[in-house]
């Protein structure tokens, strides 16, 4: 496709619902101007977390005039050959695969029920395979909506035409909800904050869309960043006693929780973490295979979740050091907290010990990072700053993240000591040596002898942090920019 042809390509997609005698479908028309070379590949939704979702997709077909769909040697990958510089026309229907509750493992795969749709972009459209970055024109169209529904999506709420710029990533990347979800609206400044929950709580809606406006907000005050004048929190049940789940979208994010619930730590926590992804993630591009960065993507993003929820004032100093202290624990007690970083590439969904693993390293990097930088820099610089320059340097450099220019800036802010204990860790598997002062002077670095156990024939000590004596709030708080 040349630059000439892509800048006159918009795409569109009408959708609807199909009902037969006992299914519920969505029928979708996806149309697009074709390019000069009378051929597209389109990328079908194969799976996303793991969870499949290819066989909810039916009944693709073309509808535009000599067009046809062509099978390549690529399941979820076909090409659309037709008249060159012609509009495409395509429809297909996309049903609920899941034969049982929504519960983690099934719970990305798309609802698509009489009463209720929810969804993310890449288990729903089909797209052109135009490349992810560039910016194209959208139309969406919701026909035969039924009228009590309400509507919300990644890009606006209760709005049954919508036409948009973005790059084919954002759409993918977006979340799509629609029926007997409750919406509402908090507004800070210039910006909006959106849930639209299903479902009956322990908390009310107004206390779920006041905290989240909460964190958001202090998010956006950390980066300096206010480009995000939407933005919707979608919460949707499922089954299992305490189960949460949550992933992070272009402008949204999606939750997913037992109705058992109450506006808790972990819950306050994997908010957090997920809405911190509009940065770290959405903002800073990754050097593939992204696997070998995940230590920095989650493992910053839940150092920073817990931050910030201390900074906003949802959680208190005995609750952030318990849970530094919990993931201390758990690093101790993972079997693969030897295992080289390499690992990840291939068999990250493969355990789930092994995908904790990337979690714990980058967020006790990140407080042994924290100390070194106040330390290299004699206390004129912190994690915050390194933080900012990085999200900087990937919007006016380009740069993208990967562990060399992670480690490039380490340095520069660090010096080589911190940057050399990273990296053995993470290239041969070298146990994390945490910093007695990495959680500030008021705290001390502590082990109990009689929390030894057995791995693989080793036996160790589970370190932890406690307070000294005569420590005060205030003091331990400025450690961590509280105001």
């Amino acid at each position: 496709m040349s630059a000439k042809d892509a800048d006159k390509l918009s795409i569109s997609y009408e959708i609807q619902p199909y009902y037969d005698l006992k299914l519920f479908r969505l029928s979708v028309t996806l149309e697009f101007k074709g390019d000069s070379s009378g051929e597209t590949r389109i990328i079908i939704p194969n799976e996303y977390g793991g969870q499949k979702q290819f066989d909810g997709i039916k009944n693709l077909r073309a509808t535009s005039s000599n067009t046809y769909i062509v099978d390549t040697n690529i399941k979820n990958e076909k090409i659309i050959k037709y008249s060159p510089n012609t509009f495409v026309r395509l429809e297909y229907q996309v049903e609920e695969i899941r034969n049982d509750d929504i519960e983690l493992g099934n719970h990305y795969q798309t609802v698509i029920r009489k009463g209720t749709i929810h969804f993310l972009g890449e288990t729903f459209f089909i797209l052109p395979d135009w490349g992810d970055e560039k910016e194209f024109s959208f139309k969406l169209i919701w026909k035969n909506i039924p009228s009590n529904w309400s509507l919300a999506n990644s890009f606006g709420v209760n709005q049954k035409t919508q036409e948009f710029k973005t790059q084919l990533w954002k759409l993918r990347y977006s979340i799509f909800a629609g029926g007997d979800f409750r919406i509402s609206k908090k507004t800070s400044g210039n910006n909006s904050v959106f849930v639209a929950i299903k479902g009956k709580y322990k908390f009310n809606d107004n206390q779920f869309l006041d905290f989240t406006e909460t964190i958001i907000r202090n998010e956006r005050t950390f980066w300096n960043d206010f480009n995000y004048p939407f933005f919707l929190v979608t919460v949707l049940p499922i089954n299992g006693t305490g189960d949460q789940a949550g992933t992070g979208r272009f402008n949204s994010f999606a939750l997913f929780i037992d109705q058992s619930r109450d506006i808790d730590f972990r819950l306050k926590r994997v908010l957090a973490h997920e809405t911190f992804h509009n940065w770290i993630g959405a903002s800073m591009p990754t050097s593939p295979p992204e696997q070998l960065v995940y230590w920095f993507l989650e493992g910053f993003t839940d150092y920073y979740a817990r931050l910030i929820l201390l900074r906003s004032k949802q959680i208190t100093f005995d609750e952030y050091l318990n849970d530094v202290n919990s993931v201390l624990e758990k690093y101790a007690k993972n079997p693969f907290r030897y295992e080289k970083n390499e690992r990840l590439v291939k068999d990250f969904w493969s355990d789930s010990d092994l995908q904790r693993i990337p979690y714990f390293r980058g967020d006790l990097f990140a407080h042994n990072l924290n100390a070194a930088i106040i330390k290299y820099s004699g206390g004129k610089k912190n994690l915050d700053d390194f933080m900012r320059d990085l999200l900087n340097r990937c919007k006016t450099q380009n740069m993208t993240i990967s562990n060399g220019t992670l480690s490039a800036l380490i340095r520069y802010f660090a010096g080589e000591t911190i940057l050399s204990d990273i990296m053995r860790t993470l290239n041969q598997g070298y146990s994390i040596k945490m910093n007695p002062d990495a959680l500030g002077p008021c705290v001390e670095l502590t082990y109990d002898t009689s929390r030894r156990f057995w791995l693989i024939g080793e036996e160790y000590e589970i370190y932890s942090y406690k307070l000294r004596e005569g420590s005060s709030d205030k003091k331990c708080l400025e450690w961590f920019n509280v105001k």
